[in-house]
Order: C-alpha cells, then structure tokens, then sequence
C-alpha cells in the first residue's frame, strides 16, 4: 500500500531540516496511531534525534522541593486545592544535600530540576538552587519547574546559580487552568531575557484533544527564544472532568512528538548544548524523578531507558561521555 502522497511529502521534507506549518502538522495528526504515516514519523524523527544526539544520551533527575495544594486549581491536576488532600510541606535541606550526592556519584547525571507545587517564595528557591550549584558535582544544570515568574523574579534565581527552567504552555492555557495565557507566556520571556535557558512543552494531552488544539497551543511558544520543548501527556486524575477520557496512547503521544520534532527540525535554539539533540525533547533525554524509596530505581531505570533506545554513549556533567555499554549498566548498578 503506498503512503499517502501528501504525507510522504511533509514527512521528507521535516526530516531534511525544512519548515513545516502548522496545517500540514495538522493533516499528518489525522492518521492513526497504527498507520505507515504514523509509524514512519515515528521513525524519521528517531533517526533524526539519533543523528543531532550523536549518539549520545542524558540524564535529568526531578527532586519536588516543595507540595501542598496549589490555588491556581488547573482543572487537570492532582494537586489542585479544590482536590488535593496534601499538606504543604518542603524539603528538607539535609535530604536535599543527601540526594544530590547520590545523584553525582557516577557524574552521569546531566542536570537536576527541582519541582514546585503550591505558593514557594522565589528567595527560598533560590536558597535552594544555590544549595544544588554549590553542592553538586561541577557542570551540573540547575533547573527549575515553578510558578508564574517576573523579572526580577528570574535574576534572583539566575544569580543563585539557575541554568534552566521548565516551563510548559498547557492546552486549555487560561480556561482549564489558572493562569492566563499572556501570563503564561510573558514568564516564559522573562526567563529567556534573564539568560535562563527554557525548556517549554505542549500538554497535558488527553484522547479527547483535536489535532488542531494540540498543534495550536505548540506553536505559540516556537517563537519565543526557548532551548527545547517537551510532547507529554495527561494523567488521568479522580475527581478531575478530564478523568473520564483515561490515558493518551503512548503510540500516539510517539506519534505527536515526532511530528513536531519534524516541524522544529529547522529550529536554531539561542543555546545549543552538546549533544542536545532535536529541539523537541526525543528519548535521549531520560528523566529520574529522584523522590522517596525507590529513587535510585528511577535512576538506574533511566539509565536502562537511555540503552534500550539504542543511544551509544552517555553525557557526563563535565561535557565529556562514556560508552554506554552492558557492562557499564553493571558499573552502575543499574542492572
């Protein structure tokens, strides 16, 4: 059966590095998960990452820092006050300072993130951030997922040692959650004129979304000077008016990432690191949610993800790499 010709042509020209819009994003969202269209996206785009990688994949390890319920309320999240049972609490600094060394033990975690939920002052953030920078092992990335952020805000952070920043565009951006679009995205601007390198994202996408909303909400952040961008889904949450349409597939979350890692593939980011890869994050980027008992499970599983995705060497926290082999997964005690 010969792919659909249209598609064939969006396809190819994605993959050789030139300029998809949003309506032919669009038509190639209107096959199905299962299609040769699909799964040929699916491919092009790993073949693609592979190549900007050179081969070579990383670790984010994610540490929640502070939860408890959040008055913005989005409709989608767990931990919104209306349905959030959760008392605010913040970690402690002797198990933050615990978790960072552990992290660095092999050198071979990238950067750390640390999430936010509720109202944390941006000064006790910061003593945060500074607290990762000074402690973790050198070349680390300090990254934050947070709240709404103004100016002064972001320098604040960026003088205590923050590098990145992850900060989404959500579907539904002012009408299911609690914060107005222009807000969203004028935090999204702060960061990048303090000199914070920004991941931004679409999501959280349900079954229930069109192909037009989705494709929609990606591209109003494609201009806005950020480093890379995150495809992720919604978690179905009880209680939530989401809950009832379940769990994106993940063929077809494959699916939609691969066509905006085709789109972008032209994008030139303001920071380029080595190795980076596409500028939609693609399975070379491993995350760790590094929280509780079974965080360095969630470590050697991110390890394990990195090999079984087939990428040949691993980023090490002062630039260089190593081959990521069966025997260094052994080294690690990640199998």
């Amino acid at each position: 059966m010969a792919l659909d010709p249209k598609a064939a042509e969006y396809l190819s020209r994605g993959y050789c590095q030139e300029t998809l819009e949003p309506r032919e994003c669009e038509y190639l969202l209107t096959f199905g998960d299962k299609s040769p269209v699909a799964r040929l996206a699916v491919s092009l785009a790993d073949r693609l990452n592979h190549h900007m990688c050179s081969e070579t994949g990383q670790i984010m390890a994610t540490i929640d820092v502070s939860t408890g319920p959040c008055y913005r309320d989005c409709s989608f999240c767990r931990w919104g006050e209306s349905r959030s049972h959760d008392v605010f609490k913040d970690i402690e600094e002797d198990i933050l300072l615990r978790y960072v060394e552990e992290l660095g033990g092999f050198s071979d975690v990238k950067s750390i993130c640390l999430n936010t939920c509720g109202d944390m002052s941006v000064d006790r953030l910061a003593d945060y951030v500074y607290t990762v920078k000074k402690n973790a092992r050198k070349g680390t990335q300090v990254f934050v997922d947070t709240g709404e952020l103004s100016k002064e805000d972001c320098i604040t952070l960026k003088d205590a040692g923050l590098y990145g920043a992850i900060h989404s565009y959500r579907i539904g951006e002012g009408t299911d959650t609690g914060i107005k679009s222009e807000e969203r995205k004028e935090t999204i601007r702060n960061l990048v004129s303090a000199g914070i390198a920004v991941t931004t994202g679409v999501g959280p996408i349900g079954p229930d979304h069109m192909p037009k909303d989705i494709v929609k909400t990606f591209f109003e952040t494609v201009d806005l000077r950020c480093c890379r961008s995150m495809v992720y889904p919604r978690e179905p949450v009880p209680g939530t008016k989401f809950n009832q349409f379940g769990r994106m597939s993940p063929a077809r979350m494959a699916q939609i990432r691969a066509v905006f890692t085709l789109a972008t593939s032209r994008y030139n980011p303001p920071v380029r690191e080595p190795a980076q890869g596409t500028f939609v994050n693609g399975n070379n980027i491993a995350m760790a949610e590094y929280n509780g008992n079974d965080r360095k499970e969630q470590l050697y599983s991110a390890r394990r993800r990195l090999f079984n995705n087939g990428y040949e060497r691993i980023l090490k926290v002062d630039g260089s790499t190593t081959n990521l082999t069966l025997a260094y997964l052994r080294q690690t005690g990640s199998v």
